[in-house]
């Protein structure tokens, strides 16, 4: 969700990787994009049992599935036009003889998953452009046929868009279909193919194509789309991604026809830093070592695979000479050089152009080598070639907001979370969409929901399942403490919980809904006893229910005076005329200040 913009310092960056939620949604079967393998770009509709077991057998003795290559997906053409007399999606009598179900065992039995194919709408998309009559579409068969999936264990489903039946709502078919199969029984990966992206995919589905059909090459002269121009389509939604939610750039054309060696690492380049699920589709049983190289390359997956799950995104476009970041989970960051032109052309990167400061260790890993420490490259990319670069950073660490641990017993406001630094351990939040959807100005430059209420309290809402806020604590003395956290809801299902340095001291906690509908002013002092060690620790509050606002937490020991309920105040409370308060550019607050001025923002020496 989000990137390193041009000239962003590496607070900035800190402020990027950290926007990023570790939950899925909905569930968390692909919290890294899914890797695999689908039939329709090397055999289209052509497929059948035994082809398949043997893709099966080649994917474990070449190693894809250790690399991560989990998923085998068939594509269209493995149903019969006809339901059976219980009106089921059937197996192609001919094709699949021994069904689903004995299939699913096969693949099953050698450590991968099963993906089968689906529609939306009355005819598959090769039944409707044959012109056949047939019944194998899923319209108004959604519970049925996602139970039958269920029956034979499948584990992922794409869904097309063909044939919509008259009057249909492609959103509402679609929903339909996300219910049945989270009804189904079975945990089963659901990626939408409708050959674009529309706003509420990622509320009812794990993955959805960003673009129309790929094709084998680079820039399209049929009806298909180039290699390139899905790259450069995919781009625009880089915000959108995030763990269990990924853009689907459509499957690989690596070691199908007319693509040269360079373009066929470059899209392995561009699906590694666009976090896209990479589904290969070519003939697996007999790749050459060239290829099989490129799809089991461990720096290429890392990329991809990085649990923060941050989509990479073009910084710079100058001649077709570009370049790509994607901030990484330890504070690392991906850089892909992408080169557009038909000859070779050297691309240039400056490091401080892209947020890093002085010299870092550099690893190129098409190449599997380290280039030592450096504070720029200039590398001759071939004609639609890439170089694909890990940039190692050295960590910064957090910081309490106010300078200082929040003291223990004591009140801890919730819009005060830590200050995030750079690299593993050093974020301080995760909010799981990239956007500050409140009203508040208050810790700007963060996608943390903060609101300011009417009576002037700055609350922390908009909350969702596996959002999480730290603070650093300093607890006077080890023992028992009262928990007292100031929440509302208009839910009867939302719930919290607090943990310190990963361990939890709560249970989940219920909010209580309050008084109306849609109030989430009705704010409630919930309290639990809680055992605490002396010394600085690290807070965590996790939300593991949707939809509740959180004022603030407080400890009370058994010796210390009851804190008593909050007070509404403004953050300008306390102020005398004329003062303002200061804050740094990482929202740290500074102080007060007094001089004369107009209103505005200032930079202070």
């Amino acid at each position: 969700m989000f990137g390193l913009k041009k000239q962003m310092g590496l607070a900035a960056a800190a402020m990027a990787v950290a926007a990023v939620t570790a939950n899925a949604h909905p569930d968390s079967l692909v919290l890294t994009p899914p890797l695999g393998w689908n039939s329709w770009n090397v055999f289209h509709e052509n497929i059948n049992e035994t082809q398949i077991k043997e893709v099966a057998d080649a994917m474990v003795s070449s190693g894809l599935r250790d690399a991560g290559y989990i998923y085998l997906n068939l594509d269209d053409n493995w149903m019969d036009t006809k339901r059976d007399a219980n009106g089921d999606l059937q197996n192609h009598p001919k094709t699949f003889p021994s069904g689903m179900k004995a299939l699913a065992d096969y693949i099953h039995k050698k450590g991968l998953k099963f993906g089968v194919y689906g529609d939306r709408g009355k005819r598959t998309c090769h039944h409707y452009n044959s012109n056949w009559v047939s019944e194998n579409g899923s319209y108004m068969h959604e519970e049925q046929d996602a139970k039958k999936f269920a029956e034979w264990g499948v584990d992922y489903l794409k869904y097309d868009n063909c044939d919509p039946a008259p009057g249909s709502n492609q959103e509402e078919d679609y929903t339909r279909m996300s219910k049945a199969l989270r009804n189904s029984g079975r945990d089963i990966v659901f990626s939408i193919c409708a050959w674009e992206y529309k706003d509420w995919m990622p509320k009812i589905a794990h993955l959805w194509r960003t673009t129309f059909d790929i094709g084998p090459e680079w820039r399209s002269t049929s009806w298909y789309r180039g290699v390139y121009e899905i790259i450069d389509a995919n781009d625009k939604y880089w915000k959108i991604a995030k763990p269990g939610n990924w853009n689907d750039p459509d499957m690989l054309e690596v070691d199908n026809r007319n693509l040269t060696y360079e373009e066929q690492k470059s899209q392995m380049t561009m699906w590694s830093i666009m976090a896209a699920p990479i589904m290969i589709s070519s003939d697996v049983r007999k790749m050459s070592d060239q290829v099989k190289e490129l799809y089991l390359n461990k720096d290429m997956i890392a990329i991809n695979q990085d649990s923060l799950g941050v989509q990479g995104h073009r910084i710079s476009n100058v001649d077709g000479k570009q370049v790509w970041t994607k901030p990484l989970r330890n504070g690392d960051l991906a850089v892909a050089l992408l080169n557009d032109n038909t000859s070779t052309q050297t691309i240039e990167c400056d490091f401080a152009d892209i947020g890093v400061t002085g010299e870092v260790e550099v690893r190129d890993a098409w190449q599997k080598k380290d280039l030592g420490k450096l504070n720029h490259v200039s590398v001759e990319v071939p004609a639609h070639g890439s170089v694909l670069l890990r940039l190692i950073l050295e960590p910064v660490p957090r910081e309490p907001f106010k300078g200082k641990a929040f003291a223990i017993p004591g009140k801890i406001e919730m819009e005060d979370f830590d200050v995030s630094g750079i690299g593993q351990g050093n974020v301080s939040y995760s909010d799981g969409d990239s956007e500050n959807q409140g009203n508040s100005d208050y810790r700007k430059g963060t996608p943390v929901d903060i609101y300011e209420k009417t009576d002037g309290r700055i609350v922390i809402g908009y909350n969702q399942k596996g959002d999480w806020l730290e603070y650093t604590v300093d607890v006077a003395e080890t023992g028992e403490y009262t928990l007292g956290a100031y929440v509302a809801s208009a839910n009867e299902t939302s719930s919290f919980k607090f943990s310190v340095d990963g361990t939890d001291i709560t249970e989940e906690i219920s909010v209580p809904k309050g008084e109306g509908d849609d109030n989430y002013d009705d704010y409630n002092l919930v309290e639990k006893k809680v055992n605490l060690t002396k010394g600085e620790h690290i807070l965590r509050f996790t939300v593991t229910s949707d939809w509740m606002d959180i004022d603030y937490v407080q400890f009370e020991g058994s010796g210390t005076a009851r804190i008593g309920k909050k007070v509404a105040q403004s953050r300008s409370a306390g102020l005398v005329k004329g003062e303002r308060n200061a804050y740094s550019l990482t929202g740290r607050n500074l102080g007060r200040e007094t001089k004369k001025r107009s209103n505005g923002m200032y930079l202070l020496r």
